[in-house]
C-alpha cells in the first residue's frame, strides 16, 4: 500500500452509516467468545488469531459483500481483496492477546475507508464496555456508546505547546525503536503505553503516540481521528504512508521537535 494523497473525495453519504453498523455488529460477535474458550493458533509472524477474530472478519466480509460489492477490501487475516478506489481496511480483532486473556479493556474492531489513498472514515470499538470512536473527512472526530448513533463528545487534542511539557507514548520493541525511545525519555515525560494510547492522543489525554510493529489496518483509523481532532498524523519518516510499520500520532504543537530529537537514534 502507498503513502496517503489528498484527492477529490467519493465518499457515499451512507458509509459512516454502515461502518457504525459493521462496528456494532463485530462488537456482538465478538462478545459472544469473550471468556468462552477459543482455538487460538499462532500466525507465521509470531501473532495470535483466534476463531473469534475469524468469525468477526466474516461478519464484516459478508456485510461489506452485500452492501459495498464493488469496493476492495483489505483485512487482516484474509489480506487484500479485489482492487478499486474505494478500499475498506479492517482489522476484527485490534488486541486479540488481550481478548484471549478474557481482559475486558484496551481491545477491540479497526474499520476504516480509503479513497484514492485517502482515509476518509475511521471507526474504533471497545466492546465491553459499549464504546465506539468515528470520524469523518471534515466531519470531526466522535465518542459516543455502540449503539447509538448519536455523538456524546467531540474530541479536541490537548494544547500542549513543547515536548519537556508533554505525555508521550512510545512502543518499542526493536533495538531502533529503543534507541529512539531513550532520546525522547530525556526531553519528555514517556508513560505507559496502552492500546488505548490513540484515542488518549485524540481525546486531548496525551500528547503524543508513536505506534511501531503496525500495520495499515492498525494505523488508520486512528490517523483521521487524530486529525479530525484537530492534530497530527504521519510516518516514521514524515510522510503520510501507511506501510512504514510505525504511526506517529500527536497534538500537532509536539510533533517536529519529537521528531527531530528520535532522528537522531536512526
Amino acid at each position: 500500500m502507498t503513502g496517503l494523497r489528498w484527492y477529490p473525495l467519493d465518499m457515499n453519504p451512507g458509509d459512516l452509516a454502515l461502518a457504525r453498523k459493521l462496528a456494532a455488529r463485530a462488537a456482538e460477535v465478538a462478545l459472544r467468545y469473550f471468556r468462552h474458550p477459543l482455538n487460538v493458533q499462532l500466525k507465521p509472524d509470531g501473532t495470535e488469531v483466534t476463531d473469534a477474530d475469524l468469525a468477526v472478519e466474516a461478519c464484516l466480509l459478508d456485510a461489506l459483500a452485500h452492501d459495498r460489492p464493488d469496493d476492495a477490501i483489505l483485512s487482516e487475516e484474509r489480506g487484500q481483496i479485489g482492487q478499486a478506489r474505494r478500499t475498506w481496511l479492517l482489522d476484527p480483532i485490534d488486541g486479540t492477546s488481550l481478548f484471549a486473556e478474557g481482559r475486558p479493556r484496551h481491545w477491540g474492531t479497526h474499520i476504516a475507508l480509503q479513497v484514492d489513498e485517502q482515509i476518509v472514515l475511521g471507526v474504533i470499538t471497545r466492546p465491553v464496555a459499549g464504546h465506539c470512536w468515528w470520524a469523518t473527512k471534515g466531519g470531526g472526530a466522535h465518542r459516543g456508546l455502540l449503539q447509538s448513533s448519536t455523538s456524546d463528545q467531540v474530541l479536541r487534542v490537548s494544547k500542549t505547546p513543547r515536548l519537556p511539557e508533554s505525555s508521550v507514548v512510545f512502543w518499542a520493541e526493536s533495538a531502533d525503536e529503543r534507541r529512539r525511545r531513550d532520546l525522547l525519555q530525556a526531553e519528555a515525560n514517556l508513560v505507559e503505553p496502552t492500546m488505548d494510547c490513540i484515542l488518549e492522543v485524540a481525546a486531548g489525554e496525551l500528547d503524543l503516540a508513536i505506534c511501531g510493529a503496525s500495520s495499515p489496518w492498525d494505523l488508520a483509523p486512528g490517523a483521521i481521528l487524530v486529525e479530525e481532532a484537530g492534530g497530527r498524523f504521519t510516518d516514521p519518516a514524515g510522510g503520510r504512508r501507511l506501510d512504514m510499520g510505525e504511526g506517529w500520532y500527536s497534538n500537532g504543537l509536539v510533533h517536529d521537535a519529537a521528531s527531530s530529537i528520535a532522528a537522531h537514534g536512526r
